[in-house]
């Protein structure tokens, strides 16, 4: 009799062992398979975006990020992104409006997609708030993208070259402790 009770615990065993193996060999997640897909007119903001980033001390890898047209997207909003986080195994889509030009310089263009990268890459929330002296406190604001742009904030009545702005929001950008400069007081 011992024998078979014995037996019967093996059999049990061995059979729950099975369910257990099925069970968790049937739950196992997919594995994720990044896709990269940005188009030309893109690219070269993207590798600033990384190229900042290095500057600043940061190495990020991109290899999970489309950009895309969706003119589903609702006016005002130039562009979105599906998604605020920093995980890398979630597929990031930057989607910009084909219907609306929200920029009208180069560095305006590039505020736009460091914005959604910012986003999408760096998990950022938008920060509306503003330095001492009114100016924007970041690129992730959700209502100025001429934030760096020349002409914006002309100096003295001189030459229209505000650049010299450009420095503190790629430091904020990255590190949102980043102190206010001079000029934001």
């Amino acid at each position: 009799m011992r024998l078979y009770n014995s037996g019967r615990f093996l059999s049990a065993s061995l059979l729950s062992l099975l369910l257990s193996a099925l069970i968790t060999g049937c739950s196992k997640e997919v594995d994720f398979v990044p896709v990269y897909d940005v188009p030309d007119e893109y690219q070269p903001f993207v590798d600033a975006f990384i190229r900042e980033a290095s500057d600043r001390g940061y190495s990020i890898e991109i290899d999970n990020l489309i950009i895309d047209y969706n003119a589903s997207l609702a006016a005002p909003h130039c562009a979105g992104c599906n998604s605020t986080s920093v995980e890398k195994n979630i597929q990031k889509i930057v989607s910009i409006n084909p219907n609306i030009k929200c920029w009208f310089s180069e560095e305006e263009h590039e505020a736009l997609i460091f914005h959604e990268l910012g986003h999408c890459i760096l998990g950022r929330i938008h920060d509306n708030s503003h330095l001492p002296n009114g100016d924007r406190k970041s690129l992730m604001n959700e209502n100025d993208l001429s934030i760096y742009s020349s002409c914006i904030y002309p100096i003295d009545n001189g030459p229209c070259d505000d650049t010299f702005k450009r420095p503190y929001y790629m430091d904020e950008l990255f590190e949102e402790e980043t102190p206010v400069p001079d000029w934001g007081n």
